[in-house]
């Protein structure tokens, strides 16, 4: 699918290929990323999971601090402070939080001691959820915010009450 989408982007920018050659184009750039992105998957997939189980949370507070830096620090693009800019290149926090949410959940709910059962460990695994949620709502950007309500799909998954989703609808309807 990345590879057909790939060619997708080729095929409507081939004019820009042509003017500012391959490496400057639209289609260039996003096959330097797809390079750095497979590295990354071997990287990823290469360590062991204790590794990310002991880092989970130190991840997931790092990713926090890129999400309030860039309200700081971050260049508005199309109406969203929510972006990093390094030369030509761009950085969207809000990707590298959903990583680090969906570590710190999967941390969180794979302890012994969490059980959705106790209203403690079902406010806090929903706070470390909409928390990040949060942040990226005051850049705004609401569509990067909407995925996490994807990751109360797991808590659904551990136990946590449909009645739950059923007052966040009815909120969200209001």
């Amino acid at each position: 699918m990345v590879i057909l989408g790939w060619l997708m982007i080729y095929a409507v920018t081939a004019a820009e290929v042509e003017r500012v050659g391959f490496l400057g184009s639209t289609a260039g750039k996003q096959a330097i990323w797809m390079g750095i992105s497979f590295f990354a998957l071997v990287v990823i997939y290469s360590i062991d999971w204790k590794f990310w189980q002991t880092f989970a949370f130190l991840i997931y507070g790092l990713t926090l601090l890129s999400l309030f830096g860039v309200l700081v620090f971050g260049s508005n693009i199309k109406g969203a402070t929510s972006w990093y800019t390094f030369g030509g290149a761009s950085i969207q926090p809000s990707e590298f939080a959903k990583f680090g949410t969906a570590l710190a959940i999967s941390a969180y709910l794979g302890s012994y001691k969490t059980s959705l059962k106790k209203y403690s460990n079902q406010l806090l695994s929903i706070l470390l959820i909409t928390f990040p949620a949060g942040v990226i709502l005051l850049q705004p950007d609401m569509g990067s915010a909407l995925v996490f309500s994807s990751f109360l799909i797991a808590l659904y998954r551990e136990g946590l009450s449909p009645g739950y989703f059923w007052i966040g609808g009815f909120i969200a309807a209001s």
